[in-house]
């Protein structure tokens, strides 16, 4: 009866030391993983709670992906607009200087004297002797082609290898080339210039090709986008918005497009200013000027100096509006994304706060309190110690001990 009742006290402390093995051998693993199990069956009824809290964690990492990379891409694009806008005002401020009381063209007055009209001294002026334009008309035009490559390659800005402004065709060049537009502004220059040429347009008509963009059958000769060099999708209007997702429920639309009004008036001005066709102003004659002689190059259309004065004037007035009306349009551009980034800087606050909260609850199901535990296990440690002690007091016992 002693040896089996010893051999059950065995076994039964036996059980007892896996029990507090295995016990020591949790808390060793909360100590130093600060987790309450390596497996989520081991939190029982919280486990639920502990799944749908890391969903939400995880989605929350995907809505900040999502805003960050919005966020630095709007900040690429306002980089690029703001420079564009400065470049833009600079021009601007070239046509403001230009004065109109100024001549800007070298050389003496070619005045008419009708031979018809012997008795009358003719004093009206028709042109000039030289077709040489002045250091105001050089410097602005010279500041036109220099920024055009520019102002191309900010409308082309990319991030990584995105296009900022092609809307959600991101992966292709929004603005492909300007060549077409500079041969289609020096041939219209040359028409407005030329009135004896049957492809002659007026000075009204000139303007309005340079304005509008769609062409019409009042208005055929439009500078359209495919004429200023975009690609096919934005021609089309084929190039989407571009939105980031903030949560569940939200959009953020932070779109600006290479062919807004802004960017396409600017780039229709820099073609009209640094046209090869643009000077002179006026007629140029050779002298000495005999009545109806041909100029040898021509000028603004108008019979009279001051009519091709005025002529190139109303253009060139009409130019300097397109500017001062692009520099609204991306004073306007930049004004919608800097509220889309306000939006996003207020979905990343909220992120953060939920990301928090999701944070709170997976700790309070999963964590454990590390001085509770170390506590525990030097409680568990000890009594191991103790039970070790005590077995291997009973494994030395037997039946020789009792005799």
């Amino acid at each position: 009866m002693t040896g089996i009742s010893t051999l059950g006290q065995a076994l039964d402390q036996i059980e007892r030391l896996k029990s507090q093995q295995g016990n020591f051998d949790l808390l060793s693993y909360q100590l130093s993983s600060g987790k309450k199990t390596d497996k989520f069956s081991g939190l029982g009824s919280e486990l639920l709670t502990s799944k749908r809290a890391r969903a939400s964690f995880q989605s929350l990492e995907v809505y900040k992906t999502n805003i960050d990379l919005a966020d630095n891409r709007i900040e690429q694009s306002l980089t690029a607009l703001r420079e564009f806008r400065v470049q833009t005002e600079k021009l601007r401020d070239f046509l403001l200087n230009f004065s109109e009381e100024s001549a800007h063209q070298e050389g003496d007055f070619i005045r008419q004297d009708d031979p018809l009209t012997p008795a009358v001294t003719e004093t009206t002026p028709i042109g000039y002797s030289s077709g040489e334009m002045d250091i105001d008309f050089q410097t602005m035009a010279n500041y036109a082609k220099n920024i055009e490559g520019f102002l191309i390659d900010l409308i082309n800005r990319q991030e990584e290898d995105r296009y900022l402004f092609s809307g959600s065709d991101t992966l292709n060049k929004p603005l492909v080339s300007t060549a077409t537009l500079t041969a289609t502004m020096e041939t219209s220059i040359a028409n407005w210039k030329n009135e004896a040429s049957p492809s002659n347009i007026t000075t009204a008509e000139f303007i309005a090709d340079m304005r509008e963009r769609v062409a019409t059958i009042t208005n055929p000769d439009a500078f359209t986008d495919t004429i200023v060099g975009y690609n096919p999708t934005m021609t089309s209007g084929g190039a989407g918005n571009v939105y980031a997702r903030i949560d569940a429920n939200s959009e953020v639309d932070y779109t600006s497009l290479a062919n807004n009004q802004g960017f396409r008036d600017v780039l229709v001005a820099v073609s009209f200013l640094k046209s090869e066709n643009l000077p002179p102003i006026a007629d140029v004659y050779a002298e000495p000027y005999t009545f109806g002689d041909a100029p040898i190059e021509e000028g603004a259309p108008g019979a009279t100096l001051d009519e091709q004065r005025n002529a190139f004037f109303e253009v060139f007035n009409a130019v300097e509006s397109m500017i001062t009306g692009a520099l609204k349009n991306i004073d306007k551009e930049i004004q919608n994304l800097e509220l889309a980034r306000v939006r996003l800087d207020d979905a990343a606050n909220t992120n953060r706060q939920q990301q928090e909260i999701a944070k709170s609850i997976i700790s309070d199901v999963e964590d454990v309190d590390l001085n509770e535990v170390a506590v525990k296990l030097t409680s568990v440690q000890t009594s191991l110690d103790a039970s070790y002690r005590i077995t291997a007091m009973m494994t030395e016992m037997s039946l020789v001990n009792f005799i």
